[in-house]
């Protein structure tokens, strides 16, 4: 299984590259490919915004700005001007067109560009206007841009999940699904799986969602992001067992005209 990986604040890649040998050719472009955002996007002007991201709506002023450092990153990568306008295609993936048509055999990198800036914007937002999200918070999707977690942490009483997306914490009830809301233990359950002892996988029969939950009181964890991809075996099981992941998220419709 290899998701588009969210960009993260932090990740101990040597772990995840000694967990994955035979993947570390991919894996290190990843990180190269982190790196270079990083710095296409440092000290940009960020917008104003007087909400969080999930009540803004129409964020397609943001296009202008993603563009610019997507096409920036894609020189970086490939050595050459994009043969698309980056605007228009960043607008098209986000309705839901595929990368290859816009791209061709360049479509994965468009993909994988385009969403990594994405989701780099939203984290910098949100360090930015942390004084907007709201709290307490009883929702199962983020607070702050809308998308729902992979990943969570339990310690002692109490259940953080994680926005990969943005990168914001919140506490949610333990017996609840994030994803449909349904409190009813009956059905709901969990898994585990041998040799990642301190995780499990917690889904709902009623929406057929999952989530990978770590305990922190058996096993100390990376940030989040990294126990996320140390955990593909667990979305493997997930989907073996006919679970989703549930794919509601920010950037479904966010540049979408109105």
């Amino acid at each position: 299984m290899a998701p588009v990986i969210p960009y993260p604040l932090t990740m101990n890649w040597e772990a995840i590259l000694k967990a994955y040998p035979s993947q570390a050719d991919a894996i290190l472009r990843v990180k190269s490919l982190r790196e270079k955002i990083n710095r296409a996007m440092d000290g940009i002007d960020l917008p104003e915004i007087g909400a969080t991201c999930r009540k803004l709506g129409n964020l397609s002023s943001f296009v202008p700005l993603l563009a610019t450092s997507c096409t920036s990153v894609w020189k970086d990568m490939t050595g050459s001007e994009p043969a698309f306008d980056m605007a228009d295609a960043i607008k098209a993936s986000a309705g839901g067109k595929s990368a290859e048509d816009i791209a061709g055999a360049q479509g994965d990198l468009l993909q994988a560009i385009i969403y990594n800036s994405f989701s780099r914007l939203l984290h910098m937002l949100r360090e930015k206007y942390t004084r907007l999200i709201p709290d307490p918070w009883t929702g199962g999707d983020c607070p702050f841009c809308g998308a729902y977690p992979r990943i969570g942490f339990d310690a002692e009483d109490k259940r953080m999940l994680h926005c990969l997306t943005c990168g914001h914490s919140w506490r949610f009830p333990r017996l609840k699904c994030p994803s449909c809301g349904n409190t009813d233990y009956h059905t709901q359950g969990y898994f585990e799986a041998e040799g990642l002892e301190g995780f499990r996988v917690y889904f709902c029969r009623e929406c057929k969602n999952y989530l990978k939950i770590a305990d922190i009181k058996i096993k100390a964890t990376e940030d989040p992001e990294t126990e996320d991809f140390l955990t593909l075996e667990l979305d493997d099981l997930a989907l073996k067992e006919g679970f989703t992941e549930e794919r509601a998220t920010a950037s479904e419709s966010i540049f979408q005209e109105t």
